[in-house]
């Protein structure tokens, strides 16, 4: 049996609606909306002319596997507990995407790199923004340079924009969970506060953060210091977020129920704008002189960035042919492969002495 159709898990939320109406336009009648809430898939169908179809599916929960019948690729867009489902779905050869930003999550998916080889399919991590266009810019930097000594990420939000609750939910959450960085340095969530001049926008503080792009970037570059840095457009939020995570309030953002309702105040309270942006900064030497590379990003709307480059991702797996494996995105695609979904404008690149 040829398999066809495009499974999208969480494929009416935020991000996933986002992916499933780009991908409808090249793939009509293939692409299925697939969540616990079977009314709000039903709802995305019908607002794409029934191009797509619903489908109720609980991944917290044993799928059985007549549920992927006929599935050739499933784009994940939910955070999950375990690898089950990823598990299944490798087992059964099924292409598999994972949108998480979870490094310990990460992890956890690489494992079934065997399962997957041993059942041809290909599973691509780190498919977004940030991880994922970040690893790519991140990578097309650090080419550049004969050697490379440091690597500086640096992600920018837009504090208007219209981040899905799970997304603003992993950033509280991480604000009580430090993580080790080079040299197994401990660091707590938004510290360690950096200056950067983002193009077209301007200065704006960033602070270390746990995206796993800085994690699994050291596969490639085990010998430098890669520090990835978070902040949004709004000053003065920066300057909140710095305080709650200084001072006891933060303790508070343990429980759930505190982490719900500050999620739900920053959603409705629209300050800022919908800016998004990247830069990156690798510092090294080209041709036996000291050259920092620095490669922009920006555009609006983060989870329609992370959408474009999640629905490229699945084009070109579903296209053509790719090793059986686990991989991240950088491992099979290059950032010139992903340059065409965003306007010219979009990037620019220098070199600093």
């Amino acid at each position: 049996m040829t398999r066809e159709n495009i499974l999208i898990v969480g494929g009416y939320g935020e991000v996933g609606s986002k992916i499933a109406t780009l991908l409808l336009s090249s793939y009509p009648n293939r692409v299925c909306i697939a969540g616990r809430n079977l009314e709000k898939a039903k709802q995305f169908c019908a607002q794409h002319h029934d191009l797509a179809k619903p489908i109720q599916m609980d991944v917290s929960k044993t799928v059985p596997s007549q549920q992927l019948a006929n599935v050739a690729l499933v784009i994940m867009c939910l955070e999950q507990k375990n690898t089950s489902f990823a598990h299944l779905c490798l087992k059964e050869g099924i292409k598999y995407i994972d949108i998480t930003a979870s490094y310990a999550f990460l992890k956890k998916l690489e494992d079934l790199h065997l399962i997957a080889e041993q059942n041809h399919s290909t599973a691509v991590f780190s498919v977004g923004m940030a991880p994922g266009l970040t690893n790519l810019m991140a990578m097309h930097a650090a080419q550049q340079l004969s050697s490379i000594e440091k690597l500086h990420i640096s992600i920018l939000l837009g504090a208007g924009d219209t981040h899905g609750t799970a997304a603003i939910l992993w950033i509280l959450q991480q604000l009580n969970i430090p993580y080790y960085t080079y040299r197994n340095r401990k660091v707590a969530n938004f510290t360690k506060k950096r200056i950067v001049q983002f193009k077209g926008i301007g200065k704006r503080s960033v602070y270390q953060f746990n995206f796993s792009d800085q994690h699994t970037l050291t596969r490639h570059y085990s010998h430098i210091p890669i520090e990835t840095r978070l902040g949004f457009d709004v000053e003065s939020l920066n300057r909140y977020v710095s305080f709650l995570q200084k001072s006891r309030i933060a303790y508070l953002l343990k429980f759930n129920k505190a982490q719900t309702t500050l999620a739900s105040i920053i959603q409705k309270t629209k300050i800022g704008s919908d800016v998004c942006a990247i830069k990156i900064e690798a510092i090294g030497t080209k041709h036996h002189k000291d050259t920092t590379v620095i490669v922009d990003f920006i555009d609006h709307d983060e989870s329609l960035v992370t959408a474009k480059v999640a629905a490229s991702i699945a084009t070109q797996l579903l296209e053509n042919k790719y090793p059986s494996g686990t991989y991240h995105i950088e491992d099979l695609f290059t950032f010139e492969s992903l340059q065409q979904q965003f306007e010219t404008s979009s990037f620019s690149k220098s070199f600093m002495p």
